[in-house]
């Protein structure tokens, strides 16, 4: 999308409720407000990751959004635990981490607990409809390792894996 060009959400979202989980008072306002102007059908907040993992084991949202830096239970941690295999069916709701730039180590993390993507802030809208887009599309399969769900790393990147620890060697 070109600069100054106006994006226009489709109907994607009119279905999807969503769960944004955010210690910040004013983030969860305007992320709220965002996902709402998205065609969101419904989205509800969290104040922490323990509230936000009442509500996502309790209902039926669709997605997870949360917030990379929080206390005491990050984004990581957050989705580390809604992953575990106690929580099926629930542990298998799509999860976005999002957050300030982040190491490659930090994403690594977030993504070995079973988080569908991270975003870097700032997110335009464009980009937070594209990647929701993305998320509720995964159809990536998952398994469970070490009593928790993460997504099945592809053929590829599992070769290449075992080249690089063959190559270790």
């Amino acid at each position: 999308m070109a600069q100054g060009e106006e994006f226009a959400p489709g109907d994607a979202l009119r279905s999807v409720e969503i769960l944004y989980v955010d210690d910040e008072p004013q983030r969860r306002d305007l992320m709220r407000r965002t996902l709402m102007s998205l065609g969101a059908r419904r989205v509800q907040v969290a104040e922490s990751g323990v509230e936000g993992l009442k509500v996502v084991l309790g209902t039926n949202c669709g997605l997870v959004i949360v917030e990379h830096k929080m206390k005491p239970m990050d984004g990581i941690a957050f989705v580390r635990e809604l992953r575990s295999a106690s929580n099926y069916p629930r542990a298998l709701v799509p999860a976005l981490i999002v957050g300030d730039s982040a190491s490659a180590d930090i994403v690594r993390a977030a993504l070995a607990a079973g988080a569908n993507n991270f975003l870097v802030k700032p997110i335009t809208p464009a980009k937070l409809y594209e990647r929701i887009g993305w998320a509720i599309g995964d159809a990536r399969p998952w398994v469970v390792h070490e009593g928790h769900y993460v997504i099945s790393p592809t053929k590829a990147s599992a070769a290449a894996g075992n080249a690089r620890a063959t190559a270790a060697k």
